[in-house]
């Protein structure tokens, strides 16, 4: 049976599965960073490249507002899961060493809350851009995601709590 908190636990095993994870989105976060610089730019300069004798551009580059629009919802998204991702492994670092409820995982906990809730309240503004510059983005909201955010500000609450009753009992110990 897998122990839940010390080392080789479950809380190791999911540190060890988030690491890979981010080291993943990161990747992704810099590809799609380095678009949101490189789309506007690509008309401009391919613009350049056609006054310079003897280069030729072969084919049409068709570049508009709803690529950016695309673009923009993939790094909220990227942005949105690295910034929980580093929240969870600081969260499964006080769990590995068998400290979970301290004051710190409940603002972890409601920071990872308030950042799901700012990417799923940018869908909203992605989804107004869409309609705005014709992107073709997914970008409806989902009951079961709100929920699923509620219960991170309820687990907030659940760790603030744990943590003052632990404070509490170390006093009277």
């Amino acid at each position: 049976m897998i122990r839940a908190i010390g080392k080789g636990s479950l809380a190791s095993i999911l540190a060890v599965g988030l690491h890979v994870v981010r080291v993943i989105v990161w990747i992704a976060f810099a590809g799609v960073s380095a678009a949101i610089v490189a789309i506007p730019l690509i008309p401009p300069v391919a613009e350049w490249i056609s006054h310079i004798d003897g280069a030729s551009i072969d084919g049409d580059i068709n570049i508009d507002a709803g690529d950016f629009v695309e673009v923009l919802r993939y790094f909220i998204s990227f942005g949105v899961a690295l910034y929980v991702i580093e929240r969870l492994l600081e969260l499964l670092n006080t769990l590995r060493f068998g400290s979970p409820f301290v004051k710190e995982n409940a603002v972890r906990f409601r920071k990872v809350g308030v950042a799901l809730l700012f990417g799923e309240l940018s869908k909203i503004v992605i989804g107004v851009l869409a309609m705005i510059f014709d992107a073709d983005v997914e970008a409806g909201l989902d009951l079961m995601i709100f929920i699923a955010i509620a219960a991170v500000f309820v687990l907030s609450e659940v760790f603030r709590e744990g943590a003052a009753m632990k404070e509490e009992q170390d006093l009277t110990v």
